[in-house]
């Protein structure tokens, strides 16, 4: 019975070391599984009130940059609902869709573009997908408005490369960028809402609105495709599921564990194997003094 809290006291420890690592592990490995099989079941129809969750935009009518924004008073709630709808991207411009991702759901994107019967595509029903927040939109719509700009490019190449992020737009997290695609379906999921920005007073009221970009021009990356040469029809689908998420102090603790594990148990296991040499006075017994009693036998003999 006196190995049961030992025993007790060892699983725990043992627990405390390796369950960190278990759950790192765990969430590496689901992750790409969860995002091979995404797919988009969305309703065929959407409903009464879905224009209230969502906005279309041409790049064409987005205005000069940044200054767009400040005359936007359009106020959309938090998607979190699935809907679908289609529109078409003219030769040599761009079509977004303006939503309100937020915490708690995982958003599940499924694009398919098709030629226009009367303009039909030269470069195939071919474009660009990319997922921009309201930053990048704008410096995207910026872009576009010096598209035409000769010297653009040059003056571009003679900026120093950790100042070009602040003048070129980038997609969001620099990973959702999908160039030169017929179809594409991608998953994506919010882990704050807005930005370090979203910290001074100034922004506090800004929105954290992302914009889903189907490109049909050349926007001027190395990596996307050209102007169609035509209309392209896109059907969207938009799947919202709810998402089960971890406090924040949750990553805390798992990056705190196994330092503060280093510390306390080996203070644990010093003070285990000091105390096991102490024992209750009752167990005590004397053990006899060989020197006095082989004296004493000499002394008989």
């Amino acid at each position: 019975m006196e190995d049961s809290p030992r025993k007790l006291t060892a699983v725990a420890i043992n627990l405390c070391l390796l369950l960190p690592v278990v759950v790192v592990f765990a969430t590496a490995i689901a992750a790409p599984i969860a995002s091979a099989e995404a797919t988009c079941d969305v309703p065929a129809g959407n409903p009464p009130e879905i224009a209230q969750y969502f906005e279309e935009y041409s790049v064409e009518d987005s205005g000069f940059g940044i200054f767009e924004g400040w005359n936007d008073q359009s106020a959309l709630k938090s998607l979190d609902r699935d809907f679908s709808t289609d529109m078409t991207v003219y030769n040599d411009s761009a079509n977004a869709i303006k939503m309100e991702l937020v915490p708690g759901y995982q958003y599940t994107f499924c694009l398919y573009l098709s030629s226009d019967s009367q303009s039909v595509p030269t470069m195939g029903a071919i474009g660009d997908v990319y997922l921009l927040n309201e930053v990048n939109w704008d410096r995207y719509a910026s872009s576009y408005d010096f598209r035409e700009e000769e010297n653009l490019e040059e003056i571009t190449e003679g900026l120093p490369v950790e100042w070009r992020d602040l003048a070129m737009w980038l997609p969001f997290r620099d990973v959702h960028a999908y160039e030169s695609v017929s179809s594409q379906v991608f998953s994506v999921a919010m882990d704050s809402v807005g930005s370090a920005w979203s910290s001074v007073g100034f922004f506090e009221s800004v929105d954290p609105h992302y914009y889903l970009v189907v490109d049909g021009w050349d926007n001027g990356r190395s990596s996307d495709r050209n102007a169609a040469g035509g209309s392209m029809n896109v059907e969207i689908l938009v799947d919202v599921e709810e998402r089960t998420t971890l406090p924040n102090f949750i990553a805390y603790i798992l990056i705190a564990a196994l330092p503060v594990a280093c510390i306390v148990v080996p203070l644990i296991i010093h003070s285990r194997y000091m105390s096991t040499g102490l024992g209750d006075e009752e167990d005590l017994r004397q053990v006899p003094y060989l020197e006095s009693e082989s004296d004493g036998r000499g002394q008989d003999g």
